[in-house]
């Protein structure tokens, strides 16, 4: 699933192919990823030019010339594709803009989860949808006040969108091992320390992953991420990475390496 790095690459590619190019036309293969019936987006959006995007989380904002913002959820698979031919049309475009120079957008979204919606203001659609402000732009006093009211498991705390928006699975597991933290440890039974680790640890994985693309590949030889498998050999200790759930979701964590 696309997370916050991901996405941030979308934010990049939109804006060096689709800002301030007006609007043509719109084709949307299944309506039922759309949020609003499809004759609110044509009203909105044809005649239109993108702007300017925001990127809160997991979310990506296109303002545009008019009254309403686009705002596009990518879910599992979803991607932007801008292309000129016809005949390059990506197989799961399931939504197409076509823009005055004859270029198109499409929507790539092969299980079909990401949806496209319509708002007026990007602020009031964080506050009403409880999102916290960007993860990456998270101050750690901020960070702190949201883990100070918290009795849970730390994995469950940081994939909480109201808390860190645009952390999902893969990062949770990949801070709390460069954190050097146990994916169950109790947020209320949290030192100091293990705060400032986890808050830094969550700014390091994201600006690592932003400066590589999102290419895990390329991310430095110490992260989770290259041995993140069951019965896999940690890094720093040698031992197994072991499996478990943590708010039903998959967690891999080095047990000799971050202790509980």
């Amino acid at each position: 699933m696309p997370e916050l790095p991901e996405v941030h690459g979308y934010k990049i590619y939109l804006d060096s192919t689709s800002l301030h190019k007006k609007i043509t036309a719109m084709e949307c293969r299944d309506k039922r990823l759309l949020k609003k019936p499809l004759g609110d987006f044509e009203k909105a959006l044809l005649g239109e030019s993108f702007t300017e995007t925001v990127r809160i989380g997991k979310y990506l904002f296109l303002k545009t010339t008019g009254s309403k913002t686009l705002l596009m959820h990518f879910g599992m698979t979803g991607r932007p594709n801008y292309y000129k031919d016809r005949e390059d049309r990506p197989k799961f475009g399931h939504i197409v803009l076509t823009f005055e120079n004859a270029f198109h957008l499409a929507f790539e979204n092969k299980r079909k989860f990401g949806w496209w919606q319509l708002v007026d203001d990007i602020e009031d659609y964080r506050k009403q949808h409880n999102l916290s402000k960007d993860a990456r732009e998270l101050s750690l006093d901020e960070f702190k006040e949201s883990l100070s009211t918290r009795k849970t498991d730390i994995k469950k705390v940081i994939l909480d969108q109201s808390v860190t928006a645009g952390v999902g699975n893969w990062m949770a597991d990949e801070i709390l091992y460069q954190a050097q933290v146990h994916p169950k440890q109790k947020v209320e039974r949290m030192t100091e320390t293990q705060m400032d680790k986890v808050y830094k640890a969550m700014q390091h994985v994201i600006e690592t992953a932003i400066d590589c693309d999102a290419h895990y590949d390329d991310f430095p030889k110490e992260f989770l991420m290259h041995f993140r498998k069951e019965g896999a050999t940690c890094y720093h200790t040698g031992g197994e990475i072991e499996k478990i759930k943590v708010g039903g979701r998959s967690t891999y964590f080095s047990p000799k390496w971050q202790k509980l």
